[in-house]
């Protein structure tokens, strides 16, 4: 008789799908109830352990960033002085939230892979979803479309038309992780065939370079503890690849106009004399990716937000209002995560997270022998590089998920190894 083994922990891998397929907000207010019973179902019982308010020297980093992001959300009442922040609490506290939970409720390196495979499996119908809407229409309940030249830019059912860009290069760190979570060579194959699918379909710049970057960051890490080796399988799967995108481009002319169309806007190229039916760079010469683009990303769009709140944000931020848009309030947003958190809570705010930050790494650069360190401590890479310039990306579920799983498995692992000590 065939059975089916359901994990311990499979509620807890609900409720990290149901954070990240956060389109489903736009469906019912439910996504709303449903999340929130979940989130109470895990934190009540963390909340009546004694322990939790008390510093546990082995999760110092992260009681050291939960107390002062609570600090931060009871200042922004008092800078507002209204009940405005109240629609921004869910967004500040879900992530740091989710990461306790994980913390008290994942045992072992078996949970956090299953974890690790929950999260790819989010990703990928992230990267289905925009696949079928260009063969079968937009889907109503999703964010609103766009368009780059004459072309339709799909948002995904993981919420925001932008956010998938910004989480291609996890989703191919986790195809070929070093934890090896997806084993079978078919399936790594046509997981890695829909991302590809997502992102020429996507129309958005980021989600090139992230996904160069990403390849980059994984080759390096390969070479550096493999050496100049390469897998038979990933040989073999780069090439059924290679032929296969080809024949889809010349397959179907409207899939060819995406394809360079997305080449044209992150490169700023002319492909158009290739093929007649090629879009030419003055169809998306206002999309073009240039320096002028960068620089607002790295730092102007900081000057303008400093220029605009004053000398508050070098002393103790302006609360979840310098978080604007990515925490549902109006207002002037940085569009770089690690601004945000200096706007929302001054200088030790972001000091703070760069703490937890490196003493995540520098724990996992450790034990780099380890595939789930290695895969842990490569995301992470990604994730800083991504959080430059991406708005709200400590607090975002999709881009933050793999980082705040990783806290919890470094703090969890130094518990275990403080227990055996004693």
């Amino acid at each position: 008789m065939l059975s089916i083994k359901i994990p311990k922990i499979f509620p807890l891998m609900a409720l990290t799908a149901l954070t990240l397929l956060t389109a489903f907000r736009n469906l019912s207010p439910a996504y709303y109830l449903l999340l929130g019973v979940g989130i109470a179902f895990y934190m009540i019982p963390i909340l009546k352990n004694e322990k939790f308010f008390k510093f546990n020297k082995d999760f110092l980093p992260l009681y050291i960033f939960i107390y002062y992001t609570l600090f931060v959300a009871v200042w922004s009442f008092f800078y507002l002085m209204s009940l405005e922040p109240l629609t921004a609490l869910p967004r500040l506290l879900l992530m740091p939230m989710i990461a306790f939970v994980f913390l008290y409720f994942l045992k072992d390196k078996t949970d956090y892979i299953l974890m690790l495979k929950v999260i790819l499996f989010c990703f990928t119908l992230g990267s289905a979803s925009i696949a079928f809407q260009f063969f079968f229409g937009e889907v109503s309940w999703f964010a609103s479309s766009a368009t780059r030249g004459s072309l339709v830019r799909y948002s995904s059912i993981l919420g925001s038309l932008t956010v998938f860009g910004t989480i291609v290069g996890f989703q191919f760190l986790l195809i070929f992780s070093p934890s090896e979570i997806i084993k079978s060579f078919v399936l790594r194959s046509i997981l890695f065939l829909i991302l590809l699918l997502g992102v020429a379909l996507s129309l958005q710049k980021t989600s090139v370079f992230i996904l160069f970057i990403s390849f980059f960051i994984l080759m390096i890490f390969n070479l550096r503890i493999n050496g100049p080796r390469i897998k038979l399988n990933h040989f073999l799967m780069g090439i059924t690849i290679l032929s296969l995108l080809p024949v889809l481009i010349v397959i179907d002319p409207t899939f060819q106009n995406y394809v360079s169309t997305l080449l044209t806007a992150s490169t700023g190229l002319d492909i158009s004399t290739f093929s007649s039916s090629l879009v030419e760079v003055r169809n998306v010469s206002e999309s073009t990716i240039s320096t002028y683009e960068i620089w607002m990303r790295l730092i102007g769009f900081a000057s303008v937000v400093y220029e605009y709140y004053g000398n508050f944000i070098w002393f103790i931020g302006i609360g979840v209002k310098g978080g604007a848009g990515v925490m549902g309030l109006e207002g002037i947003s940085s569009h770089n995560g690690l601004a945000d958190l200096l706007v929302m809570g001054g200088p030790i705010y972001l000091i703070i997270f760069l703490y937890i930050y490196f003493f995540i790494q520098k724990s996992l650069y450790e034990d780099l022998n380890s595939s789930l360190d290695a895969t842990f401590f490569v995301s992470n890479l990604i994730f800083l590089i991504i959080a430059i310039p991406t708005a709200g990306a400590v607090f975002q579920p999709s881009v933050s998920i793999l980082f705040w799983l990783s806290a919890a498995y470094v703090l969890k692992k130094k518990l275990s190894y403080s227990e055996r000590k004693c």
